[in-house]
């Protein structure tokens, strides 16, 4: 996923603080998305292991919703860093 043109142009007119904080938010983002798609893993885990079919089914959208979030983060935030590595 390559970072959309409009963002990079908006970027371009922000002051370097700007993009720093951008940068600190995602990132604080971006860990909370990985702990919780790890908790869910484990819970997941848990309930196959106890053989409750009708939790780990349940669980099965709400984890794939996390771990869409985690990759969609992670990759904004490896766009920010490119962008702020490219401007410093």
């Amino acid at each position: 996923m390559g970072m959309d043109q409009n963002l990079l142009a908006g970027l371009d007119k922000v002051a370097e603080d700007g993009v720093r904080e951008l940068l600190r938010r995602v990132q604080d983002i971006n860990a909370s998305y990985r702990a919780v798609a790890e908790k869910m893993g484990q819970l997941y885990m848990c309930a196959d292991e106890l053989q409750l079919s009708a939790l780990t089914r349940d669980l099965d959208r709400p984890m794939r919703n996390a771990a869409d979030s985690e990759q969609l983060f992670a990759t904004l935030l490896e766009e920010l860093q490119s962008f702020s590595r490219r401007d410093s």
